[in-house]
């Protein structure tokens, strides 16, 4: 185990490498002067000055010579500086990350949580009006875009019927209380949640639907054992593999829907500075945050990996 656990930390390290390659050439191949970014808009700067800020910034360098400095200070812990708001970007990452993961890990927990039960039920009850009603929910859960959802809530659970608050991560003017940051919380936790419940309960039914229909399901009933023993112990055990390969496969797409979700209820979370970074042109934090959001989906694989093999005994990780 932990001779592979270190071979592919070492395999990440070159897919970190070209991800940042990437980023840095989609950077450069963008239109416009990167300098226009550091200048205020409605304010004429004489080209003599752009040149000395250009110097100054090492835009005159090379792309390479620009990307191994960036390079080397990353390696270092260093992201550089946000010319937005002129705050480092691991200050910038870190302060935000907080609400972040709040966000995403209660979305995973509830859409796992209530997608594995659906889907079991689904699979046992195959057929049925219960079946037929969960599998068009998860049909419309998984073709909706989650930000069209999120303004739909926002407009009838929110604006309309007032459940809860429109947006932000507590309530201006009071002081902290977890029952005030839970009421901003569940609406876009939930909306999150929705896709992710649809995905993992369709995922949950297939392999459930699978298992029950070997031959040591059969056998286990002919016994007389009771069913929910047989479900329980001998067939969602064994259907567990492609509900974990889902859960560390769905840890980018809960990251994009984080970006929409936070922009529209005003969640102070990564996703939101990043799409404020995209607007603003802040080259630093988007190159800063996806470098980040490489390492976490990256570790997200290892950790699936490792799962496989406490979830299955058969699978040996050499």
């Amino acid at each position: 185990m932990g001779r592979y656990i270190l071979r592919r930390l070492l395999i990440a390290i070159p897919i970190l490498f070209a991800i940042t390659l990437i980023v840095f050439s989609i950077q450069q191949l963008s239109p416009g002067d990167p300098l226009n970014a550091y200048l205020p808009p409605d304010f004429a700067v004489p080209e003599a000055q752009k040149e000395a800020m250009r110097k100054q910034l090492g835009l005159d360098k090379p792309f390479l010579t620009r990307y191994g400095y960036w390079l080397k200070e990353a390696v270092q812990g260093n992201l550089g500086t946000s010319i937005r708001t002129h705050e480092t970007v691991v200050h910038a990452i870190s302060s935000r990350v907080g609400a972040t993961l709040l966000l995403m890990g209660t979305a995973l927990f509830v859409g796992t949580l209530l997608g594995v039960i659906f889907g079991v039920v689904a699979a046992v009850r195959q057929y049925s009006i219960l079946d037929g009603f969960l599998t068009l929910f998860a049909f419309m859960g998984i073709s909706t875009p989650v930000y069209l959802t999120g303004l739909l809530a926002l407009y009838v659970f929110a604006l309309r019927l007032g459940w809860f608050p429109a947006g932000g991560y507590s309530t201006p003017g009071q002081p902290f209380s977890v029952v005030d940051r839970i009421e901003h919380l569940i609406l876009p936790a939930a909306i999150i949640a929705v896709n992710y419940i649809a995905q993992t309960m369709r995922y949950t039914r297939s392999a459930m639907l699978e298992v029950l229909g070997q031959d040591y399901v059969r056998t286990a009933r002919a016994k007389g054992l009771n069913d929910r023993i047989v479900i329980a112990r001998h067939a969602f055990r064994n259907a567990l593999l492609p509900i974990v390969t889902l859960i560390g496969a769905s840890i980018p797409a809960l990251i994009g829907g984080a970006i929409f979700i936070e922009s529209i209820f005003g969640w102070p979370g990564v996703g939101r500075l990043l799409l404020s970074g995209v607007e603003a042109r802040d080259y630093p934090i988007i190159i800063g945050i996806t470098f980040v959001l490489a390492i976490v989906t990256l570790v997200a694989n290892l950790a699936t990996d490792v799962v496989y093999a406490f979830v299955d005994p058969r699978i040996r990780l050499d």
